[in-house]
């Protein structure tokens, strides 16, 4: 396998959805179409637009420290995901309002100093389990829009006439060639 020019990582860019495609872009330069192995500036900022669908658009403005040193990356994008998404508004509103329900019923309730009971119990409870859920959901309201995730490959120098050794840690666990 050749070596990458000085400066310069081995990046293979890769869709996570076979059915995706994706247009990279190197500042203003057209560098390929997933999936591809290209040679590129780890520090430079990457640009990756989905075909099909020109909502998805990825900035990376760099590949990282990591895929600097080891010279050698896999880029894996996700488009959206509507699911998610939608999931997240619904869940996002209907935790909204039992938050709003919570902290009207803990103001009023817990107001009285002579009448403590019912109405702050239920605020309180209303709340503490609002709460969890909104941000959970907001999480995920989030997390569905597209992203990438880099990954860098690490490989030693074989003594001649061997075969070097490939390490990667990516989302299905650890892969490579050994």
């Amino acid at each position: 396998m050749e070596q990458p020019p000085p400066g310069m990582a081995q990046v293979q860019v890769v869709s996570d959805f076979e059915d995706q495609t994706w247009d990279v872009f190197a500042g203003q330069d057209h560098v390929c179409t997933t999936p591809c192995n290209t040679w590129l500036d780890p520090r430079r900022s990457i640009f990756l637009q989905a075909r099909g669908n020109p909502r998805d658009e990825i900035y990376l403005p760099g590949l990282g420290q990591e895929a600097w040193q080891a010279r050698n990356a896999v880029v894996v994008a996700s488009g959206s995901c509507h699911g998610k998404y939608v999931n997240g508004v619904v869940f996002t509103s209907l935790g909204g309002m039992g938050l709003i329900t919570g902290i009207t019923l803990t103001a009023i309730g817990c107001s009285d100093t002579q009448r403590r009971g019912g109405m702050c119990t239920a605020g309180l409870i209303t709340g503490g389990i609002s709460l969890p859920v909104t941000a959970i959901f907001i999480w995920m309201l989030v997390d569905s829009g597209p992203k990438a995730d880099v990954f860098p490959i690490y490989q030693s120098q074989p003594a001649p006439g061997q075969t070097p050794v490939k390490v990667g840690l990516g989302p299905a666990g650890i892969s490579g060639t050994f």
